[in-house]
């Protein structure tokens, strides 16, 4: 807990409100210049519409956006060359375990404000139904899971090399990746760890090609994806801390 603290401490001047603050602001222009253009016959679909959006916009927007958050908590220490000093008082486990922890915390606390932001949106705009709290809810945890399993790999990188443009390129392809994966067969999305926001999404898209006509209903994840994002993450997790604990200072 006093590691965790201190992590806290330490990124008090590392500007991650302001990052923050950017990550809500391009998801709502992007969503708001989305709707915008939309006819009153798509926007029936309402809530469906807005989840299946999100997910597209999270597979754009959030993994340059971990990447950068892992690069400013991590930078400080090699900057600083504060590696041997910092492991003096703690064990390398423990100081990776608090990093890991920070970045639960922040994420969560982005992505239920997010939420929050965008129930709100729904409700002032008036989209059909009563707010679907419990699928906001579960797109809000699986959003979270798949950040998280994006933050064990930059996080991995990030403490392992000084130079952090290595982890932001990696966060830039994610990006690059998972808008691509959208347009992938389910079977290859699953080979694409950034691919699984929208593999993960609660709500379908069907586009009838006679009438070109596009329709949305309610999905849910299949167990045997939560599986293997699972799988992922345990992958990133032991590959990013044993390089961590092999890393000399």
């Amino acid at each position: 807990m006093k590691l965790l603290k201190l992590e806290f401490y330490k990124c008090r001047r590392r500007r991650i409100t302001l990052v923050c603050a950017a990550v809500l602001a391009v998801e709502l222009l992007w969503m708001g210049a989305f709707f915008d253009r939309q006819s009153a016959e798509d926007m029936r679909w309402g809530w469906m519409l807005l989840l299946y959006n999100l997910a597209m916009v999270d597979a754009i927007v959030m993994p340059l956006s971990v990447a950068t958050l892992a690069s400013r908590s991590c930078e400080l220490e090699h900057r600083g060359n504060t590696w041997k000093l910092l492991e003096t008082m703690a064990s390398p486990g423990g100081l990776y375990a608090a990093k890991l922890g920070w970045g639960a915390l922040v994420l969560a606390a982005l992505l239920a404000l997010r939420a929050g932001v965008f129930l709100a949106a729904g409700v002032v705009i008036g989209f059909s139904g009563p707010a679907p709290w419990g699928r906001f809810g579960l797109f809000t945890l699986l959003s979270w899971a798949v950040s998280m399993m994006a933050w064990a790999l930059q996080q991995g990188l990030s403490l392992r090399f000084a130079n952090q443009a290595a982890a932001l390129v990696c966060g830039i392809a994610g990006s690059f990746l998972g808008l691509l994966s959208l347009l992938f067969p389910p079977a290859l999305t699953r080979c694409v760890p950034w691919g699984y926001y929208g593999l993960l999404a609660l709500a379908g898209m069907n586009w009838d090609e006679a009438t070109r006509v596009t329709s949305f209903y309610w999905r849910w994840p299949l167990p045997g994806d939560l599986a293997l994002l699972l799988a992922w993450t345990a992958v990133f997790l032991a590959a990013g801390r044993a390089l961590f604990l092999k890393k000399e200072v």
